[in-house]
């Protein structure tokens, strides 16, 4: 099992803005000397749910601050943007970090973002299908042209850097519906799904594995699931800590609290166990935490009661 941080960059409580990003990278370095192996980067634009517009600029940041843990993108939002940019800008990080990538991507699906990019969110599906297919050639190394109905590539062309990882970098892609799945096999090498249930999570995965089986491809390669999660001395003080913030985005907290790991070390173990029952490689989590000094807290906890467990 794999631990990983998944940085929203939405709530940061009393900290300025302009603290966030250098002490997040602190913190970064800090969770892989703890033994934390992977860190995730959410694209979102034009609100404070989600500060970080574009992943990869980080990630380049990351690269340079850290020697082992996988970075990974969770998710470049593929209509936004030339596919030849992603690609280019995927390929920099992978050389920066000796191959430590892992190219998350997505359609995106906040309204405000394509309105605010004059993107029609109508698109957003037959975009993605042709720029995901762009940026793994274009990663894979090759030469090539590419005719589409939103891009073209009339002229015979490759990006520098390539990447360090042969023969690209992993790509994965998100999504809980069959159509995500069937586009996961068909497209990505694995699934990263958000927010799930343990039992939601290993419904799926079986269809994703048929999925793969009639494309042709194998097995997928990583199975990653981003949670929220709250480690505490006890329950109720998760619940405490989560419950606020958790009311926002969910109306029904019972149902929100089957798509958490939440609760004290005891709990928290038994509840990244029944995500590993049901098939993930990856946990990345994403922590609430009133301020910066408890996020520190949960991480030691993670890694002194938690982590051992799985081994």
């Amino acid at each position: 099992m794999h631990f990983g941080l998944f940085y929203l960059f939405s709530d940061f409580g009393n900290i300025p803005q302009d603290q966030v990003f250098n002490e997040v990278l602190d913190e970064i370095e800090y969770a892989e000397e703890l033994g934390f192996d992977s860190i995730w980067l959410p694209e979102h634009h034009f609100a404070v749910y989600g500060m970080l517009g574009n992943p990869l600029t980080l990630a380049a940041a990351i690269a340079q601050r850290t020697t082992k843990m996988k970075i990974g993108t969770a998710v470049m939002i593929l209509p936004f943007q030339h596919p030849l940019r992603v690609a280019e800008d995927a390929a920099l990080v992978d050389a920066l970090s000796g191959g430590r990538l892992l190219l998350g991507l997505g359609r995106g699906y906040q309204p405000p973002e394509f309105h605010g990019f004059g993107v029609p969110q109508s698109d957003s599906s037959a975009m993605f299908n042709e720029s995901i297919e762009i940026i793994k050639r274009a990663l894979s190394g090759e030469k090539f042209t590419f005719e589409g109905q939103f891009w073209n590539i009339e002229e015979p062309t490759e990006i520098f850097p390539k990447p360090i990882q042969k023969p690209r970098p992993t790509v994965m892609v998100g999504g809980r519906s069959d159509y995500a799945l069937r586009r996961a096999a068909k497209y990505a090498d694995g699934w990263n799904p958000s927010q799930p249930s343990a039992t939601q999570l290993a419904t799926s995965l079986p269809t994703l594995h048929a999925y793969f089986k009639e494309a042709g491809r194998g097995e997928p390669t990583e199975i990653g699931i981003n949670i929220h999660s709250v480690i505490t001395s006890t329950d109720e003080a998760a619940h405490v800590i989560a419950d606020p913030s958790a009311s926002k985005m969910f109306p029904n907290l019972n149902e929100y609290r089957e798509r958490t790991i939440l609760g004290n070390p005891d709990t928290f173990t038994r509840r990244v166990q029944e995500y590993v029952d049901a098939g993930a490689n990856y946990i990345e989590l994403k922590p609430f935490y009133p301020d910066i000094d408890h996020l520190i807290d949960q991480m030691r906890l993670i890694h002194d009661e938690v982590m051992p467990a799985f081994i």
